[in-house]
Parts: structure tokens; sequence; C-alpha cells
């Protein structure tokens, strides 16, 4: 295999290593997407909306806020919630200190829905990663988490 002459070998590494993460990282979001999916009829992307309003105060979370913490676009949340919204899943009212944004909150059929779902998330998160031993998910979780605090210092 031919390596472009201005890449060192560390950076040939750090290469690898980085496409082997989205790679397993990728493969994990397919695999979880599909049990979602046929289990529950919705995507992990919806999953990820109820999980963040299940964590939020219980006032709920502007639009905004939630659309930082997913780390998508306004426009994204507005089109994972709709379903939501009309299942009667979450609840959109207008924020009480700023007339201009929204704010968002799960309904008690909500909680309830989100509650079952998270129980056969984590099987199959666990079943995932089965295959690690709780020392080696231990070790991966605190390098994985290194990566993550190197870019902010």
């Amino acid at each position: 295999m031919t390596h472009h002459p201005d890449i060192s070998e560390a950076q040939q590494r750090a290469l690898r290593s980085w496409l082997k993460l989205l790679g397993s990282s990728n493969a994990i979001r397919k695999s979880l997407t599909a049990k979602m999916q046929a289990a529950h009829g919705v995507s992990l992307s919806r999953f990820d909306v109820l999980a963040n309003l299940y964590r939020a105060a219980e006032g709920g979370v502007r639009l905004s806020e939630l659309s930082k913490q997913l780390m998508v676009s306004n426009g994204n949340v507005t089109q994972v919630m709709a379903p939501l919204l009309k299942e009667g899943l979450v609840d959109r009212k207008p924020c009480p200190n700023d007339a201009r944004a929204a704010v968002a909150r799960l309904t008690n059929k909500g909680v309830k829905t989100f509650e079952a779902m998270a129980t056969e998330h984590a099987l199959w998160v666990e079943d995932l990663f089965a295959s690690l031993s709780a020392s080696e998910q231990q070790t991966l979780h605190g390098l994985l988490e290194k990566l993550t605090t190197a870019d902010t210092e």
C-alpha cells in the first residue's frame, strides 16, 4: 500500500484509529437503529430526542438547547419532533421568559414509552459490548474520554 509522502507514521496510525473508531461507531448505530425500528417503530434519532427530554428539568428544555445537546440543527430537531408531538409523546409550549423560543418536555405517555424503550436499548448496548470484558469496557471508556477532553484543553 502506498502512503502519501507528507503523512508521517504517527499521522497514519491516528488516521487508521480514527477510521476504525468511525466504522465501529457506525456499525453500532446501524445495529441499534434496526433494533429500535423493529421493536418500537421509531428511529434512533427520535429515541435520542426522547432520551434528552427524559433527562431534562421538569419544565422541559428549549428547542435551541436540545439541538445543541444532540449536535444537530434546529430544523433537524423540529423534523424529528413532529411525529413525537403528533403521537402525544412530547409537549411543546412557548418559553415562559422568551416568547420567541419554544420549550419541549415529555408527556406522561412519553415518559412511559421512553422508559420501555430505554430498558431494551440498554440490553442491546450491553449485548453489543459483550465481547469486551468489564475491564476492557472501562479501558475503552477511559481512552474515549481522553480523546473527548483532548480537544477542549
